[in-house]
């Protein structure tokens, strides 16, 4: 059995060898990795027919494959498709597997081989109709199972994969090779948890292979493992890496909160590639900027960008400007440079009307400035090539509310709440036309509706808070904002407004807690501030200074996204 361990270890190298996989399994093999490697060829020597250790052919060194065939001629059709697989004659293999098959039509076994060598010649079709067949002969066939999932995850077929690697484990727990296989397509299918636990019960390690690596990264990432998703990134940066492969761990450094080593990362290349040829490194460079908050480098690498008008007919030239200006009105809205903000942001959206996320930051854009008249006309000139968005029709109702067009901001809100909006926002701007006009009650019962359609939910409970302390009912209004904070417990605006509510109830001691909780969460709140201070005044109760003292408010931390849609990564 010794003997037969190179030749096995070469077969299974060749079958498995897909994906670079035995290249990184093979320096740290564990003891199920060895043993499956005997198992694809155990039915083999375990075989009745077997000749004797001193004539088995598969003992014979490589390179003496014609004197191995000569050897099997006496040999079973069956043994002579072993003979001809191992001296890598995978033709007489398949023709040998092929008799045999027509000798013995209900053996799994010559089936599962005569799979393998259809594999090895690239027929996966015919392979994969071999592995059925033999699981079908033999449903406690692991080893078919196995090879078909194995089969089925390189064709991308991952849920079908899933299934047989699963059957294949379910048979013998400990293969490794079917769990690796199967943590990589729970990998490829993004259920991080579960990839996690079959790739370690594998043993096995990952493929030193930069997407592989850096989609365990953003499994990592998902699931909140942040240190192994940064060793992840870090170890793949240091590969030779695409474009693509470039930006792609560029954005998981920055996820990671890594900047300057994404930065670094995109700087390197710009060095290597310069020219106008390689300008979506400039570009890559200025978005890793921007979401590293050096808003003035961002909007310098933008600049660096080629923004001429592209030809009507090059959409992709097209994008690539619209984004660049994009990039570079974002940028200057954080800056604080409005003007120029607008200027790029209208030039986005006149390169690339068609898409909509260009008419958004432009929108928003305007609004932030103040600029509602225009945000309307803008906003209207984008629904009309965008007659269906909801995100347009939701900005026009905001517009319109803001510079209080009550009638037109409730006919917007109304249209997208009987079209079946999905999320609760357009009952909510609803609710708030409702309660500027004087009409708190119906917009308790509008809320009320949305609750019924939707479910409850922490901004519905928050509104109908708002909405019931607005009726005069402050009880019920309490009972919302305890809803909410279900919800969202660590909502400060929820706590601070249950406080008020509960001060209005002459409930002192609920209204101090709250109040208080309020300020632990955001301690720059003047106004729950001033309420506690009423609520310890009220109740008879000695303030605590440090509570009701005004504090400073610490810096503000800017979001680099904000409510912009950022471009992607070119």
């Amino acid at each position: 059995m010794e003997s037969l361990q190179p030749k096995l270890v070469s077969w299974q190298r060749r079958l498995y060898g897909s994906r670079r996989l035995w290249r990184a399994a093979e320096a740290s093999r564990s003891r199920a990795v060895r043993k499956l490697t005997v198992c694809a060829l155990c039915l083999v020597i375990a075989s009745p027919s077997r000749p004797a250790r001193a004539h088995n052919p598969l003992t014979i060194r490589h390179g003496q494959g014609n004197h191995l065939l000569l050897q099997a001629q006496q040999q079973t059709a069956f043994q002579r498709g072993l003979v001809a697989l191992q001296a890598n004659h995978l033709d007489v293999a398949l023709e040998e597997f092929t008799t045999a098959e027509r000798e013995h039509p209900d053996n799994a076994k010559v089936r599962n081989f005569r799979g393998i060598v259809l594999a090895q010649l690239g027929r996966m079709v015919e392979a994969a109709a071999e592995y059925r067949e033999a699981v079908r002969d033999d449903p406690r066939f692991e080893t078919a199972y196995r090879n078909l999932g194995f089969l089925e995850w390189n064709d991308h077929q991952l849920d079908t994969a899933r299934r047989d690697l699963e059957a294949a484990l379910k048979l013998v727990p400990e293969d490794a090779f079917a769990s690796y296989y199967l943590g990589r397509v729970e990998l490829e299918l993004q259920q991080y948890g579960d990839a996690f636990v079959a790739l370690k019960h594998s043993g096995i390690p990952l493929p030193d292979d930069p997407d592989v690596l850096t989609a365990a990264a953003k499994g990592y990432l998902t699931l909140g493992r942040q240190q192994d998703a940064r060793n992840l990134a870090h170890r793949v940066a240091t590969h030779m890496l695409t474009r693509a492969q470039t930006s792609g761990v560029a954005s998981l450094l920055l996820a990671v909160h890594e900047s300057e080593a994404a930065i670094h990362l995109l700087q390197r290349w710009n060095e290597k590639t310069p020219g106008k040829e390689e300008s979506w490194a400039d570009f890559d460079l200025g978005l890793a900027y921007l979401l590293a908050g050096d808003y003035r480098r961002a909007a310098e690498q933008a600049n660096r960008c080629p923004v001429q008008p592209p030809s009507p007919t090059e959409t992709s030239a097209a994008d690539r400007t619209a984004d660049t200006c994009s990039l570079l009105g974002i940028a200057n809205a954080h800056l604080g440079k409005g003007d120029q903000a607008v200027d790029a942001l209208r030039r986005a959206a006149s390169f690339a009307p068609q898409r909509e996320e260009h008419w958004l930051n432009l929108t928003r854009e305007l609004m932030e400035l103040d600029r509602f008249t225009q945000a309307i006309s803008t906003t209207e000139e984008a629904i009309r090539s965008h007659p269906d968005s909801y995100a347009l029709h939701l900005r026009l109702g905001a517009a319109d509310l803001a510079v209080d067009r009550y009638k037109e901001a409730e006919i917007v809100f109304r249209q997208l709440i009987l079209a079946g909006d999905p999320l609760p926002t357009s009952s909510i701007g609803l609710a708030q036309v409702l309660l500027r006009t004087g009409h708190a009650q119906e917009a308790v019962a509008e809320l009320a509706d949305a609750r019924k359609r939707l479910g409850p939910g922490f901004l519905l409970s928050y509104f109908q808070g708002l909405a019931l302390n607005r009726a005069g009912q402050p009880s019920d209004a309490a009972t919302a904002f305890r809803e909410a904070l279900q919800q969202n417990a660590v909502s400060a605006e929820a706590h601070s407004e249950l406080g008020k509510t509960e001060l209005k109830l002459a409930h002192f001691d609920e209204s101090i807690a709250q109040l208080q909780t309020a300020l632990h969460l955001n301690p720059a709140d003047t106004q729950a501030r001033h309420l506690l201070l009423q609520a310890y005044h009220r109740s008879g109760k000695p303030s605590n200074n440090s509570e009701t003292s005004e504090v400073t408010s610490p810096p503000q931390v800017t979001d680099p996204a904000g409510d912009f849609v950022l471009p992607d990564w070119q």
